[in-house]
């Protein structure tokens, strides 16, 4: 039997355990606090562009600015530093990787082909740039929005970049400026100057095919080039349109450690205004055949080689291609990138095409030409597009940029040159007789652009110019400008 002693002995117990297992209070209750979103202070990051604001992908540059903005509700700006490589001694792509990559700028626009330089030595993207690898608009695009293209961009890190996306511009061919001499084989590029980037990737396909790869020259006599970059060239190229030997492809990264300083939420924002933007530029990204039609119908040529030719250029391309896959990392991107080719059905390329064949004015006879200085004096023709283009070797669109008020003064030894219309733009230099010809050495904006010229008046004091030699500019184009029309005095100096 319990006692009384015992009963309250276990009613002491029971109330121990009790309250050793009920919550404990205080005098002054505290609620328990919710965590909220941390405010991020507003940020501006400078985002360079290797090109000026009318460059082809300039609105890709607006639309992640413009997504940026509205998806941090303004609380993130993104200010584009245009040209931005144009401060640095490497320049342009380069010149872009290289701020980024030092922290004085915080976000980068390149081409891939850019990373794979001597200076950086960033493998990344060699796979993009492997020979013959990647060679059709749907590929491209099947690529770049690919576990792979993700990977390249991660790769970045080591680097000390952050990728965020990327996306395809154009396919790359070779032009030979002569059309009349198109580049069909790797016999074709024996001995000839090829202008490309300057790139490991690029160097060492131009020498596998027995070509001489310059960089930023104005004397070539092939390219590599896409049909959207040709009016870049000289004269009226010709393209082989079946032979191509890689994608040109965009790539936005960031500073990494700037990067890693921004809050998840603002890194977040990064990577989908970039997506969008991909997104917006593979939308709007026009295809080969496209490309083609438009090419042509600016007075390009387009050619195809042979199936037998193609093959001639891929077996020349293979140490290349040997050579990039010696990286392991290149190796298993190629692997990979060779397996969505079995699953992606091939888009169509542009057609062969020749351009309408305009008669080239005759050249005046050399007994015509005066023996001394230019005559001093203010003197002018008005150049329209159908002027520029009779004089023959000129693309429609670089007619176009030349269209206007041409204005020479010349006034003991001194000139300037002027154009008004739509493309306005001015020079200064010097002139001297040298031999039988008198040379323009150009200063400011348009050096170092050397005109060696021939001239005459005629009866009715009209000044006709003959353009015998140039050196740092396109031949074809300035010869059209001086010789579409005579000029005519409307002042003295």
């Amino acid at each position: 039997m319990f006692t009384n002693r015992s009963f309250y002995l276990l009613i002491f117990v029971a109330l121990l355990v009790i309250t050793a297992c009920s919550p404990q209070t205080t005098a002054t209750p505290v609620a328990t606090a919710v965590p909220s979103p941390v405010q991020d202070e507003p940020v501006t990051l400078h985002f360079g562009i290797p090109d000026g604001d009318n460059v082809l992908y300039a609105p890709y540059v607006v639309e992640f600015v413009n997504q940026v903005k509205t998806l941090s509700n303004g609380k993130i700006t993104i200010e584009p530093v245009w040209s931005a490589g144009d401060s640095t001694k490497v320049g342009y792509e380069k010149g872009v990787i290289q701020l980024v990559r030092e922290g004085k700028l915080d976000i980068g626009l390149a081409a891939s082909r850019a990373f794979d330089n001597d200076k950086d030595n960033i493998t990344s993207f060699q796979a993009l740039q492997a020979p013959f690898l990647i060679d059709n608009d749907a590929l491209v695009v099947a690529v770049a929005t690919s576990e792979p293209a993700t990977k390249m961009l991660d790769n970045l890190l080591a680097s000390g970049l952050a990728g965020l996306t990327l996306w395809p511009e154009d396919l790359r061919h070779p032009f030979s400026v002569d059309p009349a001499k198109p580049l069909l084989s790797p016999e074709d590029f024996a001995g000839l100057d090829v202008r490309t980037t300057d790139t490991g990737v690029g160097e060492m396909l131009i020498k596998a095919l027995g070509g001489n790869p310059i960089f930023e020259a104005s004397n070539y006599q092939g390219a590599e080039s896409g049909l959207r970059q040709g009016v870049t060239l000289t004269g009226q190229p010709a393209a082989t349109g079946n032979v191509t030997f890689f994608p040109k492809v965009q790539v936005l990264f960031a500073n990494g450690k700037l990067f890693g300083s921004l809050s998840e939420e603002q890194r977040v924002i990064l990577h989908q205004a970039a997506a969008a933007t991909q997104s917006k530029a593979i939308a709007e990204r026009p295809s080969e055949v496209e490309n083609g039609a438009a090419w042509c119908a600016d007075g390009g040529t387009i050619v195809l080689a042979s199936n037998e030719q193609v093959s001639a250029f891929q077996t020349a391309a293979q140490l290349v291609l040997d050579s990039i896959a010696q990286d392991s990392f290149n190796a298993e991107m190629i692997t990979a990138i060779r397996e969505l080719k079995t699953k992606t059905a091939s888009a169509p390329g542009a057609q062969s095409c020749g351009p309408t064949v305009t008669q080239p004015s005759p050249e005046p006879e050399e007994q015509k030409w005066e023996k001394g200085l230019l005559p001093n004096g203010v003197w002018q023709a008005e150049l329209s597009v159908e002027d520029i283009m009779a004089v023959g070797g000129v693309l429609q669109s670089a007619a176009r940029e030349s269209v206007g008020v041409h204005t020479f003064t010349f006034q003991d030894g001194k000139f300037t040159w002027r154009l008004k219309g739509e493309n306005p733009g001015s020079c200064k230099g010097t002139y001297a007789l040298v031999g039988k010809i008198v040379r323009l050495t150009f200063i400011d904006d348009c050096a170092p652009e050397v005109d060696d010229l021939q001239w005459r008046l005629d009866d009715e004091g009209l000044l006709y110019l003959h353009l015998v030699d140039i050196k740092n500019a396109p031949f074809e184009i300035i010869k059209a400008n001086l010789e579409a029309k005579p000029y005519q005095k409307i002042a003295d100096p």
